[in-house]
């Protein structure tokens, strides 16, 4: 985790990204509503995918949301 500049259009970092994914943000869409990351010119929208599934990929996995009812 660093706080290098992701989105240079609207000067978001990683670590706010980051953020947001601890508030409860849960994908790319919530990230651009939360920061506006990804949403001028798009070009670091497969960065912010790989942060968003990285950020996941280190939590905790809850077993009660493996069921199915």
């Amino acid at each position: 985790m660093s706080n290098r500049l992701v989105c240079i259009c609207n000067m978001v970092s990683e670590q706010e990204i980051i953020n947001e994914l601890k508030k409860g943000a849960k994908d790319t869409s919530d990230i651009q509503y939360a920061t506006r990351a990804g949403t001028s010119c798009g070009k670091c929208l497969l960065t912010i995918d790989a942060i968003v599934d990285e950020f996941f990929a280190t939590q905790p996995q809850d077993p009660q949301g493996k069921l199915n009812l």
